[in-house]
């Protein structure tokens, strides 16, 4: 059977309806992170996991912050499609009740309507309309809800990458846009620069060093700093960012000591250790020029290593056929961001991340992810899954 013609048999047995009663339910559970309390979707999420016929597997380091796995099928191939039940605190500036979705001009708002519960939904939503096409195939399926991807996935896929849970293939309804699906993504490493001067009155600044003043000569430099280093021309270049600054003890004393944590993202190509040798460079040139300049490079807080998968990967294949064959505009990016399609590819699972957004709505008030989007998604996932197994 041809692509279009699974799609079309995937798109005729899908229920808009179901798939967004799904969706409310999830927006309803409130499942805030911190502290997470996934487990809040349990009901919810079994429901969900035999209706589309799953053998269901929950791996859990915290009974709080389960991970559930939906097996279906049997053999190899097997991909699997994740997303998390996790969402981040709403804030402040919502028009409504965060946790009380509501359908407004074919959009869905609530927190976690785009990330990533809106996911969540259409992704079981086309898992579910595959199976009741009769379509048939030959691999395996997992259909699974994750915990703790916005602060880390600790308790979710790092832990189910330790044990042992690897699927040929991966899907990430998480990243990217409605017309872009995302390939690889760039490192971070949270670097620490630890400045020191001498401490003196505030009415004599001249008798110390200020620690305060001397760094910001080096971060001043930072909005145009160019790392001067070759990398994957899948990448935009790397980045660096000044997040957090604290220094001094009180407005009358010169600061002794200043602390600068910044933010580097860096395409592959280019590994941790180059940035640290580049910004150590900057470093003793800002030394040379300024004798009391005394400023050190400290402990690496985060780390995260840059991914990319092979263009020619039949992952990408069928991600790239199926969008074209189905009249999706498809384009194929790197990010700066960072998803579980990271942890997915570093632990040898080829992931490819997608989303419903066409709008940038994540983390914002009033959240909102459009219906038709969800269900181009639940068609284009479902089908990918399909041309992959069958």
């Amino acid at each position: 059977m041809s692509i279009l013609d699974a799609a079309d048999k995937i798109k005729s047995n899908l229920d808009k309806e179901e798939m967004l009663n799904f969706l409310f339910s999830l927006i309803e559970t409130e499942t805030v992170n911190p502290p997470g309390n996934e487990y809040l979707l349990h009901d919810i999420i079994i429901k969900c996991m035999k209706e589309i016929g799953a053998e269901v597997e929950i791996i859990s380091k915290d009974e709080k912050r389960p991970n559930y796995i939906g097996k279906i099928g049997t053999g190899k191939p097997s991909v699997a499609i994740l997303s998390h039940m996790d969402v981040v605190p709403p804030g402040e500036g919502w028009t409504k009740h965060p946790f009380q979705p509501y359908e407004e001009d074919g959009k869905i708002y609530g927190r976690g309507a785009l990330d990533n519960k809106g996911s969540l939904a259409a992704s079981w939503a086309g898992v579910k309309a595959l199976i009741k096409s009769g379509l048939k195939f030959k691999g395996t399926i997992y259909f699974c809800a994750v915990s703790d991807e916005e602060m880390g996935s600790d308790y979710g896929v790092e832990y189910l990458m330790e044990k042992g849970f690897k699927p040929d293939y991966a899907i990430v309804p998480d990243s990217g846009t409605i017309d872009e699906a995302i390939i690889g993504e760039k490192g971070a490493a949270w670097f620490d620069l630890e400045s020191y001067g001498k401490q003196a009155h505030g009415s004599t600044p001249e008798l110390g060093i200020n620690s305060i003043i001397k760094v910001s000569k080096l971060i001043a430099d930072f909005e145009k700093f160019d790392f001067n280093l070759k990398y994957d021309n899948r990448f935009t270049p790397p980045t660096i960012n000044v997040g957090m600054i604290s220094g001094g003890n009180a407005p009358n004393i010169v600061a002794s000591r200043c602390n600068v944590t910044v933010d580097v993202r860096y395409p592959y190509g280019i590994t941790e250790e180059m940035v640290k040798k580049r910004l150590s460079e900057v470093i003793e040139n800002l030394k040379k020029k300024d004798k009391d300049v005394d400023i050190r490079l400290g402990e690496i807080k985060t780390r995260h290593l840059p991914h990319v998968i092979d263009n020619e990967n039949d992952l990408v294949e069928a991600f790239k056929n199926t969008a074209s064959e189905i009249g999706m505009p498809m384009r194929f990016a790197t990010s700066s961001g960072i998803t579980v399609a990271k942890i997915l590819s570093l632990n040898g699972v080829p992931a490819i991340a997608h989303s419903p957004d066409s709008d940038h709505t994540w983390h914002i008030s009033d959240e909102y992810v459009r219906i038709e989007n969800l269900e181009k998604c639940a068609v284009l996932w479902a089908t990918v899954i399909y041309k992959l197994i069958k």
